[in-house]
């Protein structure tokens, strides 16, 4: 028994009956072709409405114009596209007023499309019925299955039995029944959604998760899909109900609306429930919206706002609660007040050349961020700039301020206003067969108050470079630069620069420099690998230098001797402490190179100097006349082994003074990392107390199968205060789907007064098209978050 559809979603149209009718005449037509055609005039006359006869194989096709053409257009009205039938036959029963088309029936008006292995027209009812291995392709890219459909003349309206529709994004719906109306709504009754794919040896076997409802609503004007009294099913198993639900179709990158809420639990904040609601302003800005609270701190507000401009991007994010200041001490509700962040950042175009941008961040507290947001920076830094790039130049003014988030650190912050440099690198070769170069800045920073002295510095440095090679293969760089640079300095103490003093103070410093670098690399190819083996040597002269503390010292507070800054013209971090002298440098790299894997390299070297030196502090590995022994070796023999080991050794005991260790080794099965850091500065190496730092980390992972993986990883603090850092440990499932995660975390930092974070452990959720979902953090002690959103 067929349903009908409600005849007063029929709206008549002359597509439909007039293909019906013409398939009906063009029958007639064929028929009476097998017999001698009336001598009339008519007899050899076209088919009517563009209709055409059997072709190769006898398959049929028609074309028919939709109706009122010349009353469309009059009215200014859009007109109908024709509407298309191929198939291998189409009888006319004209008693019933029935045209069946059968045999591979495709049926299409514009971007929607009906197969079938048989369409019935009646004439009377105006219903086209389609059954057997029915397909009915929406302009969407949506496919509707079934065997049974009844669809209106406009193909607009449809009932369709036992209906499967596959989206353009393979997730996949079905129902017991299903309707499409006005072209717009497809509602299936007794239905499933679900991104997931088919079981491929049992798809009868539930997915991963799908959601169940009493209704399905696809509206493919709203680009939406919505749900009434549903199910959410893992593995057929029901865990969740909503008597609402919706969310976008593939179709839709963004839209309006509530997204998945967030929870946490603390024993310092208490239970927190966060809802977010994403607003899609227009196509080039957007913004979300936190709302929430604490149980034991407040009410929570956050949001983000971000938009793009034809030159440029800018984002603005902030949030605030009224919360107890973290002091050590709880002193009630009484001491509740507002806390908050607020970030900004924005990128914009001037012309070709230059643009200007910003990142401002700033905290109410020290813990506000770590608290609410996991965030562990212990600087926050703003910004703001303007910088040019044209060839090989570069042009920027930089302007910083700086947030401590460090517990306790009372030392405040500078300004930095302005930080501006200017470099210009000449083309190869333009001047005495090399390239010149120029660097130059101009810095002042402003400490109010007392917080030490304030410094202006501007610096020039012209340079020049050349490479040799001569025929016997030696290649040949000489250097040469040339550094001016003057200070001032007011409130400044030259006993102590870091301390506040009352001189005013104006310095000149000039500081030549040359450096002549020989190497001599030696290569051999063989079958399957090609090794390289490259002795370097290097002079470099300049006049001896004391680094006088009567000049400022804003950017060489510390150096780090390795393999990296061995061969540089200064060992400093920047121009305020100079390396002068004279020294000779000299190294040795090889490498090994597979042609398909496999890869090795090794480096080492070594500096001396003519004369004594006070400007390094003992223990840094410079601060002798030899200094120590630095280097680095490069090992992947094949995929599943890497490991980086940058080394510095005490050139008169041969004691490590530090090692620095990254390796991974193992396949998807199993696969271990770790890193492992050993830092020795002490000035005297003979002394029992020692200035050590060691510390070292392990993680291993684990991908167990297709779809699961597990991880865990710990950091470990040896010298000087032994002691475990942090641990985690996480078990992953994921597919096309569903990501699902069992995250567990112990944070053994001290923040305040002894407290430690402590541990947590939370469920996380991602449904594909759905949204994100965290459970609440089961703690105790100090928990980092578990839901809030970022």
């Amino acid at each position: 028994m067929h349903r009908p559809l409600d005849r007063r979603s029929l709206v008549l149209r002359s597509g439909i009956v007039a293909l019906m009718a013409a398939c009906g005449v063009v029958m007639a037509d064929l028929a009476d072709a097998q017999q001698p055609p009336p001598p009339t005039p008519q007899a050899n006359a076209a088919p009517p409405f563009g209709a055409t006869g059997p072709e190769q194989g006898g398959r049929l096709e028609v074309v028919v114009p939709s109706s009122g053409p010349a009353a469309g257009a009059a009215a200014g009205k859009p007109q109908d596209p024709p509407v298309l039938l191929g198939a291998d036959t189409v009888t006319f029963d004209e008693a019933n007023s029935l045209v069946t088309a059968s045999g591979n029936v495709e049926l299409s008006q514009g971007a929607r499309t009906v197969h079938a292995d048989t369409i019935t027209y009646n004439q009377k009812t105006k219903v086209v019925i389609a059954s057997g291995n029915v397909r009915l392709v929406e302009p969407s890219g949506d496919i509707l299955f079934s065997n049974y459909a009844e669809l209106t003349d406009d193909m607009r309206d449809a009932f369709v039995e036992n209906v499967r529709v596959l989206m353009t994004d393979n997730s996949r719906m079905a129902g017991a029944e299903g309707e499409r109306r006005g072209g717009r709504l497809i509602r299936l009754n007794r239905a499933v959604y679900s991104p997931c794919e088919l079981c491929k040896s049992d798809p009868t076997r539930a997915p991963v998760w799908q959601i169940r409802a009493a209704r399905v609503v696809q509206d493919n004007e709203e680009h939406e899909v919505r749900y009434r009294d549903a199910f959410m099913e893992m593995f057929g198993v029901p865990f969740f109900y909503t008597p609402y639900l919706s969310h976008p179709d593939p179709t839709v990158d963004r839209r309006s609306g509530f997204l998945t809420p967030s929870f946490r639990n603390s024993s310092e904040l208490g239970f927190g429930a966060i809802t977010h609601y994403y607003w899609d302003i227009a196509p080039d800005q957007d913004a979300t919206f936190d709302l929430g609270g604490y149980s034991n701190q407040g009410v929570f507000l956050g949001g983000q706002y971000r938009k793009r401009f034809e030159n440029g991007r800018l984002q603005l994010d902030a949030s605030g609660t009224q919360g107890e200041i973290p002091n050590g001490t709880l002193k009630g509700a009484d001491d509740r007040r507002w806390r908050g962040h607020a970030f900004a950042s924005g990128l914009f175009d001037i012309d070709e050349t230059w643009r200007w941008g910003f990142n401002l961040k700033r905290a109410s507290d020290e813990l506000y961020l770590r608290r609410y947001f996991n965030i562990r920076d212990e600087v926050l830094t703003s910004r703001a700039f303007v910088e040019g790039f044209n060839g090989r130049n570069y042009a920027a003014v930089n302007a910083y301020s700086f947030q401590d988030l460090r517990w306790g650190n009372t030392v405040q912050e500078p300004y930095v206003l302005p930080e501006a440099r200017y470099n210009a690198l000449g083309e190869p070769g333009s001047l005495l067969g090399g390239r010149w170069s120029l660097d130059s800045s101009l810095l002042a920073i402003a400490r109010p108050g007392s917080g030490g002295p304030d410094t202006q510095r501007v610096a020039m440095q012209p340079g020049w470079q050349r490479d040799i090679y001569s025929n016997l293969g030696f290649v040949t760089t000489i250097e040469g630069s040339v550094l001016l640079a003057g200070y001032t300095a007011q409130r400044f103490d030259p006993n102590d620069p870091a301390s506040t003093g009352n001189d005013s103070v104006q310095r000149l410093r000039f500081f030549p420099q040359a450096m002549t670098t020989v190497r001599y690399p030696f290569v051999r190819y063989g079958e399957s690998s090609f090794q390289t083996i490259e002795p370097i040597g290097q002079i470099s002269v300049s006049p001896k230098v004391d680094n006088d503390p009567a000049f400022p010292n804003e950017d060489s507070l510390d150096v780090e001797f390795d393999e990296v800054n061995l061969l540089m013209p200064n060992r400093f971090t920047g121009i305020d402490r100079l390396d002068g002298g004279l020294r000779a440098t000299y190294g040795l790299r090889t490498t090994f190179q597979g042609y398909k894997t496999g890869s090795a390299s090794l480096f080492v070297g070594q500096s001396f100097r003519a004369d004594d030196t006070e400007n390094f502090r003992g223990g840094s590995g410079l601060d002798k006349k030899s200094s120590d022994y630095v280097g680095r070796l490069d090992l992947r023999p094949a995929d599943w082994l890497d490991v980086n080991y940058g080394f510095r050794i005490d050139h008169d005991t041969l004691k490590p003074r530090r090692h620095s260790v990254t390796a991974s080794a193992g396949v998807p099965l199993l696969r271990v990392a770790g890193t492992y850091t050993y830092v020795d500065q002490t000035e005297n190496p003979y002394v029992v107390e020692r200035n050590e730092v060691e510390q070292a980390g392990i993680s291993v992972l684990s991908q167990f199968s297709e779809h699961w993986s597990i991880g865990v990883s710990h950091s470990q603090a040896f010298r000087p205060d032994a002691g475990p850092r942090a641990s985690a440990g996480v078990l992953r499932y994921q597919d096309e789907c569903l990501i699902f995660e069992t995250i567990a975390q112990r944070d053994y930092t001290v923040i305040q007064n002894g407290e430690q974070e402590g541990n947590t452990i939370f469920f996380r959720f991602v449904f594909k098209n759905v949204g994100e979902f965290r459970t609440p953090g089961i703690s105790a002690g100090f928990l980092g978050p578990s839901g809030a959103s970022n």
